[in-house]
């Protein structure tokens, strides 16, 4: 996935404890300036390993930082006996970034003596729950890549809520009703419902094979987390949206990357009316689209088939760009990517959150609608999982 770069990362510091003993799972942490956070993240992810019972090893991946963190994690983690590598990185401009970072540890964790079968990332400015490596290990029994649940510290909520737009709870109720629109019209097995759709680097864990798959995670400076997701979507990986694996992280609104979460909460409170997460569109553009998705997904890989339904329910594209074939994708993901990005009746038209609070009666009575029909007529599930996916570890 990552290009090769000529400029590698300086390494200024380096410590490491009890990196001979073989770990079930390594969780790769990338922080930069965080000194003030990274002993209660680390804490809080010693109390998760005790409670896993395996032998975890910590990486921490400490990318162009001037401060201490690098030293007070080494300490932090030697005062709690957990296996672990502290690495103090500086990158060359433009070519760093947590993205970077993160891929760095994960890959340096592979070149371990016995390489950990199962990965996890949180972020240093966040705290781990006590059950989020289990919880984790388990979801991994059935999936390749597991995006966990993200709780808002609840002090710096409590101080954010004055500051949010007027509409902010209609965009939550509206997205946990288009959550559960989703797994109704295009449901998975191995993502049922509790879910969610937030993908983010706070809570991400994988195996070893999809990480080889992958090729890495994504050098993106900015939403590595999404990148990474669209392209595990794009190899059929099986990606569980967890509610168990939860972590609580921060709602600061000043972070260590601009452009970052802090960015993207500073711009919200500075809008009246900002726009919802990217992925929200409009009732009727959603039922569309997660029908077409759902209905095209069950009748893969038959592209005859496929094709056919794909210019029924969404018509022809106009002028030259004709409905892509099928058979010349390997995979359902790669083929609904191509489909979206070049058929009209796909195209993203990104929602408002006042939006929201209007279209969320219609999007609660379509729901309704759906479910009592789901009731008489159950779905089958037997053709649901592509027989491409990876088998699991």
């Amino acid at each position: 996935m990552n290009a090769l770069q000529p400029f590698q990362p300086a390494l200024r510091w380096v410590a490491r404890l009890d990196t001979s003993t073989p770990w079930e799972a390594a969780v790769i942490i990338p922080a930069r300036n965080e000194s003030m956070r990274i002993q209660a993240c680390l804490t809080a992810l010693a109390d998760a390993i005790v409670v896993a019972g395996r032998t975890i090893g910590v990486i921490v991946c400490v990318n162009d930082t001037t401060d201490d963190t690098a030293p007070k994690a080494a300490t932090t983690l030697r005062r709690l006996r957990i296996p672990n590598m502290v690495l103090d990185l500086h990158f060359s401009p433009g070519t760093g970034g947590v993205g970077r970072a993160r891929d760095l540890g994960m890959k340096l964790a592979q070149r371990l003596p016995h390489a950990p079968k199962f990965l996890m990332t949180t972020d240093a400015d966040s705290r781990a729950d006590s059950a989020w490596i289990a919880a984790n290990l388990t979801e991994l029994g059935n999936a390749h890549v597991v995006f966990g649940t993200i709780i808002p510290d609840a002090t710096e909520l409590a101080q954010l809520r004055p500051l949010l737009p007027r509409h902010s709870l209609a965009e939550e109720e509206f997205t946990q009703a288009a959550v559960r629109l989703v797994n109704c019209l295009d449901p998975l097995p191995h993502d049922p419902l509790p879910s969610h759709r937030n993908r983010l680097g706070a809570s991400i864990a994988l195996t070893a094979q999809a990480l080889e798959m992958l090729g890495g995670i994504p050098w993106e400076p900015l939403s590595e987390d999404r990148a990474l997701a669209r392209y595990a979507e794009t190899l059929d990986l099986r990606i569980r949206h967890a509610s168990t694996p939860k972590v609580i992280t921060s709602c600061r609104l000043l972070g260590r990357a601009e452009g970052g979460m802090a960015t993207t909460l500073r711009a919200r409170c500075a809008q009246d009316d900002p726009f919802c997460d990217n992925w929200l569109e409009a009732t009727e553009a959603l039922v569309r689209r997660y029908h077409t998705k759902g209905r095209l997904r069950a009748l893969w890989p038959a592209s005859a088939r496929v094709w056919s339904l794909a210019r029924e329910l969404l018509g022809p594209v106009p002028g030259m760009q004709p409905v892509p074939r099928p058979d010349l994708f390997k995979t359902f993901g790669a083929f609904w990517q191509r489909l979206e990005a070049v058929h009209p009746a796909l195209r993203y038209h990104l929602l408002r959150q006042s939006d929201a609070a209007r279209e969320l009666p219609l999007l609660l009575a379509r729901l309704h609608e759906i479910d009592r029909k789901r009731f008489h007529e159950p779905l089958d599930f037997s053709q649901r999982e592509t027989n491409h996916a990876l088998a699991l570890q």
